[in-house]
């Protein structure tokens, strides 16, 4: 009886040591799959908004539109997205999320014009989307975003954090947006070095700069 304990088949102890059942593997891998083949579909259809605003006004831009251009039905339109706003937000989340991923390598202090430099690379990778929303007045759903960027911590909703996310987020949105207009006029490392002026040394550069407030 002892034996017959002990010559039981390998396969079931397999099964229990693998913490999964074959059913549960195949599950676990038409789930992934799913997800990997909706990740494609919302790839899909932020690319056919961005391709369609570069000849259509924003308005005009009916789900129809971007369904057909991304090759997709109404129905995974709307799995994904419930309105072309969304896709906006859609995209500008994974913008803000990567930028905030190679921000987090620089101390803000001690390393302000490292942080400006690597900021202003992602933004000329995407400088063409980025225009495009800014022309179809999509300003405020990009400094929202990063206001939200900015203002993450447990403090989020405390008076003192809420208003520096917002001086912040206005500050550096609309630096953004004007080089951005400006077709990039000016090298990343002009920007980031004037940049860290005005973010370590604040109204003392105002002479420097010539923006003090005067009388008219």
């Amino acid at each position: 009886m002892a034996t017959s304990n002990h010559s039981h088949p390998s396969g079931g102890h397999a099964e229990v040591r693998s913490g999964m059942r074959p059913d549960d593997r195949r599950l676990a891998t038409l789930h992934r799959n799913n997800e990997e083949s909706n990740a494609f579909v919302r790839e899909c259809i932020e690319g056919a908004l961005i391709q369609l605003m570069e000849t259509t006004p924003f308005a005009s831009i009916t789900v129809t539109d971007i369904a057909r251009r991304a090759g997709v039905s109404r129905n995974a339109y709307y799995r994904n997205y419930a309105s072309k706003e969304a896709i906006l937000d859609g995209f500008l989340a994974t913008i803000f999320a990567e930028i905030n991923r190679s921000l987090l390598q620089y101390d803000p202090m001690t390393q302000t014009r490292e942080a400006w430099l690597t900021m202003l690379a992602g933004v000329r990778r995407i400088a063409p989307q980025y225009r495009l929303m800014l022309r179809a007045g999509q300003s405020s759903r990009i400094r929202e975003h990063m206001r939200a960027s900015m203002n993450r911590s447990a403090a989020r909703h405390e008076t003192g954090p809420r208003y520096a996310a917002a001086f912040w987020a206005g500050a550096v949105c609309e630096v953004i947006d004007q080089w951005v207009l400006n077709g990039m006029d000016a090298p990343d490392e002009e920007i980031a070095d004037i940049m860290t002026d005005l973010m370590l040394h604040g109204v003392a550069t105002a002479d420097r700069y010539h923006t003090g407030c005067q009388a008219t």
